[in-house]
C-alpha cells in the first residue's frame, strides 16, 4: 500500500494510472510502498485532484492522532480549495498547519512541503481575483526563505523543486515578471548540470526555461531530446510547450499536440490531456470551425471535471459558450451560460470567472441574472480592495441595469465605476465610464420629462469637456483615440436628445476621423447610422432636402451591420429609415412618388419588425449590452406601431398590463427619433 515512508519504487509522470488504481482499490497487493507526498505531488501534476484528496485522506484516517497527519490534512485543504471549497477558511487552515509544522520540530521535508502549499494556496486566490495581488508577495517570501537556505539544509532536488515553485509565481501571476524568472532558471539549470539531478527534474526546469524564452531560452530541439528517453507524457508536455509559444498553431504543431493527446489519455495524465484540448480548441475556434472547437471544449469540461480542477471547468465552458455564439447556436449558448452560472456558487470561480459569466447572460438577453451576479462580483472585489475590478463589476452592472432600461440604478452604478477608476487615477477608462455616465443622466431626464431640461444638457456637457480634456496628455495613442471616439459619440447622441443636431454632427465628423484612423469599421458604422439621425434631426428644421443625405449614412450603416451585427442594431436602422420615408412622402408633390415613399417605408418597417422579433427570440444573442455606446440606447420596438397604423400595416398584439397614468409618452409626431 501507499505508506508515508521513503520510496523504494521510483515514480514517474507514466506511471500516474498505476497509482490512481492503487489510491481507489485503497492498496497495492503486491506490497510495494512509494513515498506520500512524492505520490500527492504526482497526482496534482497530472490533475487528479480528486485522487490527491482521497490519497491525504486515506493517510490522514490511516495516522489518526498523529501529529505527523499534519501535513496531508494541508494537502486535502488545498485539494479541496481547487475543488471550490471557500478561499478564506481553507488559507486560514493551511496557514494554522504550517505554523504547527515550522515550529513543531517537524522534519526540514515537512516544512518545506508545508511552506509550497500555503504559497500554492495563497497563488490560487491571487490567480482567481479572490485575492489582492499583494498577498502573492507573501507566497514568494515563504518560497525566498525556504530556498535562501540552499543546499546546506536541503538536498539538491528539494532545493530545486522550491526553486521550480518559485519561478511560477513570478510567470503565472497577473503581470508576469519574466526576467526575475529566467534569472532564476538559469540558476537552477546550472544546479541540475552541476550536480547530476534525475531527468525528470531538469526536464521541468527547461521547460519552463523555454516557455518563458529570452536568450537563455532552451531551444525546441534540446527540449524534445530531453523529454524523449522520459516517457510519452514527457515528450507530449514537450510538444505542448513548444505550441503555445506559438502565435497560431501551424499544421505540424496540430499535429503533435494531437499525437500528444492521445498519450496523455493513456497516461490519465489529465492537466496534459486539458491542455491539449485548449490548445486544439482555441484554434478551430479562431479558425472558425466551431463544431469541432465545441467538440474539444466539451471533452475539456469532462476532463476538468473528472480531476476536481474547477478553474479548468471555467476555460471550457467559456470556450464552449463563446462557439455557440459564433456558429448562431442559441440554445447552446444558454445552457453554457447556465453551467457558468452555477459554477459561480464558489467563491474563486465567481473571481475568476463572474465577469465573464456576466458578459455571458448579457449576450443570451438573461438581464436579471447578470445584474445579480454583477452585484455579487462588485461586492466581492470591493472588499478585497481591487479596484480595477470593482470598476470593471460597476459599469457592467450599470450596462445590464440599462438594457433594461433602468437608466436610474444605471446611473447609480456607473457613479461607482467612475470613482474607482479616478480613485486609481485610470483616465482613459475613465472617460467610458464618464461617457456612460452623462447617458444615463440624460436617460433619467428624457424619460422622466421627454426631453432634456437646460441643466441637464449642462451637467453632461461638463462630463464630456472633461474627458476629452483627461485624453489630451495622451496624444494620439490607440486607446486614447478611441477613447475619444466613444466619447465623442456618446457627446452627439445627447445633442440629438437636446435638439441640437448641429454640435451632433460636428461631433460625429471627428469621432468618424477617429475611429477611421483606427481602422474601426463596426464604429465607422455607428457614426454613420448616428450621423442619419442628426441629420434626420436637423430635417426638421432646416427642411427635407437633408432627407436624401440622412438615408444614405442610415443605408451605409445598415448595409454593415447586416453582415456584422444582426438585428439588435439594424431594426432601430430600418426604423429610422421608415420615419424618412415617410417625412419625403409627405412632401412629395407627385401622388406617385409620395404612394413609392410610403411603400419604401413599409418595406423598412416590415424588415425592423423581424428584426424586432428574431432579436425578443435570441434573448440579445447578436450583442451584450457592456456599457460601450450603443445605437439608439433606450428606443423599444413598440415605437414600430405608431408608423404601422399610418401605413395601414397590420399591428403587433399587445402583451402585459397597459401603461400607468402618467408615464412619459413620445412627444414626435411619429414616436420621436430615438425614443
Amino acid at each position: 500500500m501507499v505508506e508515508s515512508v521513503e520510496t523504494s519504487v521510483p515514480l514517474c509522470r507514466d506511471f500516474v494510472p498505476e497509482l490512481i488504481r492503487v489510491v481507489e482499490q485503497g492498496g497495492d497487493e503486491s506490497g510495494v510502498s512509494w513515498n506520500v507526498v512524492e505520490s500527492l505531488e504526482l497526482l496534482l501534476d497530472a490533475g487528479a485532484f480528486k485522487d490527491a484528496n482521497a490519497l491525504a485522506s486515506s493517510v490522514v484516517g490511516m495516522l489518526g492522532d498523529d501529529r505527523r497527519n499534519r501535513l496531508f490534512q494541508a494537502y486535502i485543504e488545498l485539494c479541496d480549495l481547487i475543488q471550490g471549497a471557500p478561499l478564506q477558511l481553507a488559507i486560514e487552515r493551511i496557514e494554522a498547519l504550517f505554523i504547527e509544522i515550522e515550529h513543531g520540530g517537524f522534519s526540514h521535508n515537512d516544512r518545506c512541503w508545508s511552506g509550497i502549499v500555503l504559497a500554492r494556496a495563497l497563488a490560487i486566490g491571487v490567480y482567481t481575483h479572490a485575492l489582492p495581488e499583494a498577498e502573492l508577495l507573501r507566497a514568494r517570501t515563504i518560497l525566498s526563505l525556504e530556498f535562501s537556505r540552499g543546499l546546506t539544509e536541503s538536498s539538491a532536488v528539494t532545493h530545486i523543486k522550491v526553486g521550480l515553485e518559485l519561478a511560477r509565481t513570478y510567470v503565472h501571476c497577473p503581470n508576469p515578471e519574466l526576467p526575475a524568472a529566467r534569472e532564476l532558471l538559469s540558476r537552477l539549470a546550472s544546479l541540475c548540470d552541476s550536480h547530476g539531478i534525475s531527468p525528470d527534474i531538469t526536464f521541468d526546469v527547461f521547460r519552463l526555461l523555454h516557455q518563458v524564452g529570452g536568450e537563455e531560452s532552451c531551444p525546441a530541439e534540446r527540449l524534445r531530446a530531453l523529454a524523449h528517453p522520459l516517457g510519452g507524457v514527457a515528450r507530449g508536455l514537450a510538444e505542448l510547450v513548444i505550441a503555445r509559444g506559438e502565435a497560431k498553431l501551424s499544421a505540424g504543431a496540430t499535429a503533435s499536440l494531437e499525437k500528444a493527446l492521445v498519450l496523455f489519455q493513456e497516461s490519465s495524465y489529465r492537466s496534459g490531456e486539458f491542455e491539449a484540448l485548449i490548445a486544439l480548441a482555441t484554434s478551430s475556434a479562431e479558425c472558425e470551425h466551431h463544431a469541432k472547437a465545441s467538440r474539444l471544449f466539451s471533452q475539456a469540461d469532462v476532463v476538468a471535471t473528472a480531476g476536481g480542477f474547477m478553474y479548468g471547468r471555467g476555460i471550457a465552458l467559456l470556450g464552449l459558450f463563446n462557439s455557440a455564439v459564433g456558429s448562431g447556436e442559441v440554445e447552446n449558448a444558454r445552457l453554457s451560460a447556465e453551467k457558468l452560472r452555477l459554477l459561480c456558487a464558489s467563491e474563486i470561480f465567481m473571481t475568476a470567472f463572474g465577469l465573464n459569466t456576466v458578459a455571458a447572460h448579457q449576450l443570451v438577453g438573461a438581464g436579471e441574472v447578470a445584474v445579480k451576479l454583477a452585484m455579487k462580483c462588485e461586492k466581492a472585489f470591493s472588499s478585497q480592495g481591487l479596484h480595477g475590478l470593482t470598476a470593471q463589476a460597476a459599469f457592467m452592472l450599470g450596462a445590464s441595469y440599462a438594457d433594461g432600461g433602468k437608466w436610474k440604478q444605471a446611473r447609480a452604478a456607473w457613479k461607482r465605476a467612475l470613482t474607482c477608476d479616478e480613485v486609481r487615477r485610470s483616465y482613459i477608462s475613465a472617460c467610458d465610464r464618464r461617457a456612460a455616465l452623462a447617458q444615463a443622466i440624460a436617460m433619467v431626464d428624457f424619460t422622466e420629462h421627454g426631453s432634456l431640461r437646460d441643466s441637464t444638457v449642462l451637467e453632461v456637457e461638463g462630463l464630456l469637456v472633461k474627458s476629452e480634456r483627461s485624453l489630451a496628455p495622451f496624444g494620439q495613442s490607440t486607446e486614447a483615440v478611441h477613447a475619444l471616439g466613444k466619447t465623442l459619440h456618446i457627446h452627439a447622441q445627447l445633442s440629438i436628445l437636446a435638439k441640437q443636431p448641429l454640435n451632433a454632427l460636428k461631433h460625429l465628423n471627428r469621432a468618424r476621423e477617429s475611429f477611421g484612423a483606427l481602422a474601426l469599421q463596426r464604429e465607422v458604422a455607428l457614426t454613420d447610422g448616428l450621423t442619419g439621425l442628426a441629420l434626420l434631426e436637423a430635417s426638421k428644421q432646416s427642411g427635407p432636402q437633408l432627407l436624401d443625405e440622412a438615408m444614405s449614412a442610415l443605408r451605409r450603416s445598415l448595409d454593415f451591420f447586416v453582415g456584422e451585427e444582426g438585428s439588435r442594431v439594424t431594426w432601430k436602422i430600418r426604423y429610422y429609415l421608415a420615419v424618412a420615408c415617410i417625412i419625403k412622402s409627405q412632401h412629395a408633390t407627385d401622388p406617385l412618388q409620395g404612394e413609392a415613399h410610403r411603400q419604401m417605408a413599409a418595406g423598412f418597417l416590415e424588415e425592423a419588425s423581424a428584426d424586432s422579433s428574431l432579436l425578443a427570440v435570441e434573448g440579445g444573442m447578436p450583442r451584450a449590452s457592456n456599457g460601450e455606446g450603443d445605437f439608439s440606447p433606450g428606443l423599444q420596438a413598440d415605437v414600430l406601431e405608431p408608423l404601422k397604423k399610418i401605413l395601414g400595416l397590420p399591428a403587433r398584439r399587445r402583451k402585459g398590463k397597459p401603461s400607468a397614468k402618467g408615464a412619459a409618452q413620445p412627444h414626435a409626431k411619429y414616436g420621436g427619433y430615438l425614443h
